[in-house]
């Protein structure tokens, strides 16, 4: 009986679930044990995805960039007053994905989008150079296994946070080199 259950959950599965891995997501829980204050959800499927850059120093190792996000959060928490860390997930130049306040949950990341967007920070400041293809190769598997899990669209629409406000950010370097992804949009929608 089992197995006929099985086998049926696998025949729901949708094709494109068995072909995305994901990254490597390092945990909240594993980079800090300071808990989030109050949390709002978003809707699924998520329809955009936010890229912005940190702007601190990069980090190039698991310690450091664990030391990096754990940072941020407590400038976030600390100076800005927020419940939690603003960005849903950040990339280290490691290769990892860092989760902030992940697939879910309301960030504090571009204003006007925090309700229906997924916001990635890239660990740097890519504006005079650009992100390892490490990083870029990372936040892509990140969206792909979005998609492949339901979590956003599939036919998300990836932009830049100075698309959509007036920021730098994710710094031009790394503007133009996100321009190649199948899910990039010129099309802002407001």
């Amino acid at each position: 009986m089992l197995s006929r259950i099985c086998f049926v959950l696998l025949l729901v599965l949708p094709a494109s679930f068995a072909k995305v891995k994901c990254p490597n997501i390092i945990g909240r829980n594993q980079w800090t044990s300071v808990p989030a204050g109050d949390v709002n959800y978003l809707i699924v499927p998520i329809p955009y995805v936010i890229i912005q850059h940190t702007v601190t120093p990069e980090c190039n190792s698991r310690e450091a960039c664990t030391a990096r996000v754990d940072g941020i959060r407590g400038f976030h928490m600390d100076e800005y007053g927020w419940d939690d860390i603003g960005y849903s997930f950040l990339i280290g130049g490691d290769g990892n994905v860092y989760e902030g306040c992940g697939w879910t949950r309301e960030g504090a990341h571009t204003y006007g989008y925090n309700k229906k967007s997924v916001g990635i920070g890239f660990i740097g400041n890519f504006e005079n150079k650009q992100a390892s293809q490490k990083m870029l190769n990372a936040a892509h598997q990140l969206i792909e296994c979005g998609k492949s899990q339901g979590i956003l669209r599939n036919d998300v629409r990836v932009f830049a946070a100075r698309q959509v406000q007036q920021t730098a950010s994710p710094g031009y370097q790394l503007y133009l080199q996100l321009q190649d992804w199948p899910e990039w949009s010129n099309n802002v929608v407001r």
